[in-house]
């Protein structure tokens, strides 16, 4: 029997790709290893994703840094659609829950 099998990596990849999509989202919110060095040394959450995957449902907590002046309800919703539409068109999972934590707010550099 053939197999196909889907890692915890791919799907990770997949939400943060989404979720960075985003219009206003600077980058995923790493914890406080972003300012404190080896913070977090077990590296369970190395890019702001953290999700549960449970028979075919996936639930998912997404941290993110928000663009200072960004809607933060527009920024938070459009995060949840485009992860809930990007994880079932390219998997067989099912989203339950999709919460997005605005954890930090910066001003975009200009170049």
């Amino acid at each position: 029997m053939n197999k196909i099998i889907i890692t915890d990596e791919a799907i990770e990849t997949t939400i943060l790709n989404a979720t960075l999509s985003v219009d206003g989202v600077l980058d995923s919110w790493k914890g406080m290893e972003e300012y404190i060095p080896y913070f977090n040394r077990d590296k369970k959450h190395p890019h702001g994703i953290d999700f549960i995957l449970e028979k075919d449902v996936i639930k998912v907590n997404i941290f993110v840094t928000v663009a200072y002046g960004a809607d933060l309800r527009k920024v938070g919703k459009e995060i949840q659609d485009k992860v809930k539409a990007q994880i079932e068109n390219m998997t067989p999972y099912k989203l339950s829950t999709i919460v997005v934590f605005i954890e930090d707010i910066k001003y975009e550099e200009q170049e």
